[in-house]
């Protein structure tokens, strides 16, 4: 099933691919959007699901919900007082957790080593994003902090993760033949990644990435957990238990677009990814183990 949504994968990629080519940006944030807003969120909609299988009782469900609760209000409190720091910590934990996701189950090693490889492979991901849309990445923060990232930081970034990540892999290289296929496919993906951030608007280039290599992967990787098998029938099952996570989700996104300015808007957005990020990271950190 692996192989299958690999290929799924890729010949999606390949499409948005070729749709950002074709058609101008209101097309390709307008997918964007449908994409993130949809699949998306779904994917994080069974956290409390997952942590209530993870216990072995009633009263360490509850003490893991408090947890999760506060560490939703001490990102917004973070966001409030240090906005600016707020983002590039959202910035680090994102890169880790897509990381994790995407390589897990593909290299073996210490703690420290896949820790390295995570953050690096993500950190990477997020500079080629940035640098090919760079003036929208630099409004965007202004919006959101009143401050901006350096180009120069961005550049540093990508250098330091695109050494960092090349010698990880080439530590792995030489581990067998299986790691020697995973590296050149992995090297691969982020070629294929690269070009569609650079064809691409950041919204579309950002969904592309989440969605497609990040979201459904992971939610697959939680209904086996839910359900022990992954089929038809278990996905159902996990759509339907996200689903009033979902809606409660997009009535919320409804009321704050109509209700707020477009600049108080984009900062509750952020506070709301940022707020759910890092306990959802937690859940899946627990869940992985």
């Amino acid at each position: 099933m692996r192989v299958h949504y690999q290929d799924f994968m890729i010949f999606f990629t390949f499409l948005l691919f070729w749709i950002s080519i074709q058609f101008g940006q209101i097309i390709e944030d307008s997918i964007a959007y449908i994409i993130v807003l949809s699949i998306g969120i779904v994917h994080g909609s069974n956290d409390f699901t997952i942590l209530k299988k993870q216990q072995n009782s009633k009263i360490d469900f509850l003490k893991s919900t408090g947890f999760y609760l506060s560490l939703i209000i001490l990102c917004v409190i973070t966001y409030i007082i240090v906005p600016f720091f707020s983002i590039l910590f959202f910035v680090f934990l994102s890169s880790y957790h897509f990381g994790e996701q995407h390589l897990e189950n593909k290299f073996n090693g210490t703690v420290i080593f896949k820790s390295l490889l995570y953050i690096s492979y993500g950190l990477l991901i997020f500079s080629l994003i940035f640098i090919e849309n760079i003036k929208d990445v630099e409004l965007i923060m202004l919006n959101l902090t009143g401050e901006i990232i350096p180009e120069t930081w961005i550049f540093r970034m990508l250098i330091f993760s695109c050494i960092l990540l090349l010698s990880l892999y080439f530590f792995q290289f030489l581990k067998g033949i299986k790691n020697k296929l995973n590296v050149f496919k992995e090297l691969f993906y982020i070629l294929l990644l690269y070009l569609v951030f650079k064809t691409s608007s950041l919204i579309l280039g950002f969904a592309i990435y989440f969605v497609l290599w990040h979201s459904v992967p992971s939610i697959i990787e939680q209904t086996k957990f839910l359900s022990g098998v992954y089929s038809f029938k278990t996905v159902y099952e996990y759509l339907k238990t996200a689903l009033i996570y979902w809606m409660i989700s997009i009535v919320g996104l409804v009321c704050a677009y109509y209700f707020l300015s477009e600049s108080l808007f984009n900062s509750v957005i952020f506070i709301v990814l940022f707020a759910v990020t890092a306990p959802h990271v937690w859940v899946m950190s627990r869940m992985k183990k």
